[in-house]
């Protein structure tokens, strides 16, 4: 077991600090999805509307 190298923190914060921006990209991302199905899905109903008699 003398062979493994002990573990340093810098590894971890650095692949913490990666995970943490990767994470945030993909909020970032489907934020804009859910941004733009929402407004298709409103421009779809409008378009489904029937007129009021």
């Amino acid at each position: 077991m003398s062979d493994v190298p002990p573990v340093s923190s810098g590894g971890a914060d650095a692949a913490i600090a990666k995970m943490e921006a990767t994470f945030n990209m993909a909020i970032e991302k489907s934020a804009k999805i859910t941004e733009l199905t929402t407004a298709k899905k409103a421009e779809l109903d409008a378009t489904k509307q029937r007129p009021q008699n």
